[in-house]
C-alpha cells in the first residue's frame, strides 16, 4: 500500500513541475475509467447542480403535494429516458448523442440536437455563476465586515472564481477522472441540506403562516415541470458518462439510472421541502437567498454550495466542448492541446459574461427546462427509441411510454413559449439579491443592530 501511495505522490509531483499541459493530456488519465459507483457520482452530481436549490421555488410554483407528486413523475421519466437513449445507441451501434441523432433523424436533427445539447450546458454554467456570485459576496462580508469594495461585487468575484477555480478544472479532458470530484460534491451538498434543515426550523417561528401562505396545489404546473426538467436533465452527458465506465453494458448502465434517479429524487424532495415549508410563496429562485445574511451557519452552507457549484462546472463544460468539437470536425480539426484550451477559455468567458447581465435565477431554471431540457431529455430520446425499436414488439411499455415520454416534451416546449411571455406581461420578473429579509431583524437583532449590511451588486 505504502509504495503503491509514494508512487501515486511522486507520479502527480512530476506532473506539477512540468506544467499544466502534461498533466491534462496525460495518456493514463485520458483513457481512466470508472466504476458504476464512479459513472452514478457524475450522473447524480450532473443532476444536484444549480437546479436543486431552485427546487423549493418550483414548489412555490406548482404546491408541495402537487410538487411532490410531479417530482416523482419526472424522475420516473429521466430514468427511462436515460435508459432508452443508451438503448438506441446500443441499436444504432452509436457512441455519441449526435451519432445517434444523425443515423436516425438526419442532419437537421442532428443541428436542432448540437443547438440544444450547447445551450443546456452552457446556461448551466451561467446559473452556476450566478449562484457563485450571489453566496461567495455574503460569506466574504460575513467573515470581514470591512471588505474592501472590491471584493463585495459580485462581479470581481464571478470573475476571480472563474479564472482562479472552474476554468482550470475544466481543462481536463476525461470525464472519468470527475467521479472523485464528483463524490465530494455529493457529500458537499448533503451538507448542505442538513444545515438548511437545521436554520429553516429555527427560522419557521419568525414567519407568520399568513406570510408563508403554503399552498398544496398552486397553478403554475408547467413553469414547476420546467425547474425540475432542468434539473434532472442529465441526458446531455449520458453517452459521455456511459464510456466512461470499465464495463459498459445496458444492464450495468440501467444500474446507474436507477441509483441516479432515486438519490436526485431524494436530494431535490429534501431541498424543496426545506425551503417551501419554511419560505412559502416567498421562496426565491435561489432558496440560500432568503435565509439571513450575517447567519454564520448559513453563510457556512452558502460556501460549502458554492464549493459543490464550482465542482460541478467542469461537467458541463466538457459538454459544451464536445459539442462544439463534434460540430466543427468536418472542416477544421481540433483535437490538439491548442484547440482543448482554446475552446475552454471560450466557454467559460462566454459563460462568465453573459452571468453578469442577470441575477434571477428562477426565470433562468425555466426557460432553460421548458425550452432546451424538454427537447434534450424527452423529444429527442422519444423519436430515436421509436423509429430504432423493433416494431413486432409486444411489451405494451415499448409502444406506448415513448409515445407518452414525446408528448410531454412537446408540450412543455409549447409551454417554454407561452408561459414566460404570460408571466412577464402579467407580474414581471423579481429578484431581490443583497436585500436582508425582514425576519432577521428579529433573528439576529443583536448582531444587526451593531452592525451595517451593505451587499455590492
Amino acid at each position: 500500500m505504502l509504495p503503491k501511495l509514494s508512487r501515486r505522490v511522486i507520479r502527480y509531483s512530476k506532473r506539477a513541475i512540468m506544467g499544466a499541459a502534461f498533466f491534462f493530456t496525460d495518456e493514463q488519465e485520458i483513457n481512466r475509467r470508472s466504476s458504476i459507483a464512479g459513472a452514478s457520482y457524475n450522473l447524480i452530481n450532473s443532476i444536484v447542480g444549480s437546479g436543486v436549490i431552485g427546487m423549493s421555488y418550483s414548489f412555490r410554483q406548482s404546491g408541495y403535494f402537487a410538487g411532490t407528486l410531479l417530482l416523482v413523475i419526472v424522475a420516473i421519466l429521466t430514468d427511462y429516458s436515460t435508459t432508452i437513449l443508451l438503448h438506441s445507441g446500443h441499436m444504432a451501434k452509436a457512441t455519441t448523442y449526435q451519432e445517434l441523432v444523425y443515423i436516425v433523424l438526419g442532419k437537421s436533427g442532428f443541428l436542432w440536437l448540437s443547438l440544444v445539447q450547447f445551450l443546456y450546458p452552457f446556461i448551466c454554467l451561467i446559473s452556476y455563476n450566478i449562484i457563485i456570485g450571489d453566496t461567495i459576496t455574503k460569506v466574504l462580508h460575513r467573515l470581514w465586515p470591512t471588505i474592501p469594495y472590491l471584493f463585495q461585487n459580485r462581479y470581481i468575484i464571478i470573475f476571480l472564481c472563474s479564472c482562479c477555480v472552474t476554468l482550470p478544472l475544466s481543462l481536463y479532458r476525461n470525464i472519468a477522472k470527475l467521479s472523485q470530484i464528483s463524490l465530494t460534491g455529493l457529500i458537499l451538498v448533503l451538507t448542505t441540506v442538513l444545515i438548511l434543515i437545521k436554520r429553516g426550523y429555527d427560522t419557521i417561528p419568525f414567519i407568520s403562516p399568513e406570510i408563508r401562505d403554503v399552498r398544496p396545489v398552486n397553478t403554475n404546473i408547467a413553469e414547476s415541470i420546467g425547474v425540475m426538467a432542468f434539473a434532472f436533465m442529465c441526458q446531455h452527458n449520458s453517452f459521455l458518462i456511459y464510456h466512461s465506465m470499465n464495463e459498459k453494458t445496458l444492464p450495468r448502465w440501467r444500474i446507474v439510472t436507477l441509483i441516479t434517479s432515486i438519490v436526485a429524487f431524494i436530494f431535490a424532495v429534501t431541498y424543496a421541502l426545506t425551503g417551501y415549508i419554511v419560505f412559502g410563496q416567498q421562496t426565491e429562485g435561489d432558496l440560500l437567498e432568503n435565509y439571513c445574511h450575517w447567519d454564520t451557519l448559513i453563510n457556512i452552507a452558502r460556501l460549502i454550495y458554492a464549493i459543490n457549484i464550482m465542482l460541478t462546472f467542469p461537467l458541463e463544460c466538457l459538454v459544451c466542448r464536445q459539442v462544439i468539437e463534434i460540430v466543427c470536425s468536418k472542416w477544421i480539426n481540433l483535437s490538439s492541446d491548442r484547440s482543448h484550451y482554446m475552446i475552454t477559455i471560450l466557454i467559460v468567458t462566454a459563460s462568465v459574461i453573459l452571468s453578469l447581465t442577470t441575477d434571477c435565477l428562477g426565470i433562468v431554471l425555466e426557460l432553460n427546462g421548458l425550452l432546451v431540457a424538454s427537447s434534450l431529455a424527452y423529444i429527442l430520446p422519444a423519436l430515436c427509441y421509436l423509429k430504432l425499436k423493433p416494431h413486432s414488439s409486444q411489451i405494451l411499455c415499448d409502444n406506448i411510454c415513448p409515445y407518452i415520454l414525446l408528448i410531454i416534451g412537446i408540450l412543455l416546449t409549447i409551454s417554454g413559449f407561452v408561459l414566460p411571455l404570460r408571466h412577464a406581461l402579467q407580474e414581471g420578473y423579481y429578484c431581490q439579491h443583497g436585500i436582508e429579509p425582514f425576519y432577521c431583524t428579529s433573528m439576529f437583532s443583536q448582531t444587526i443592530n451593531h452592525t451595517t449590511i451593505k451587499i455590492k451588486v
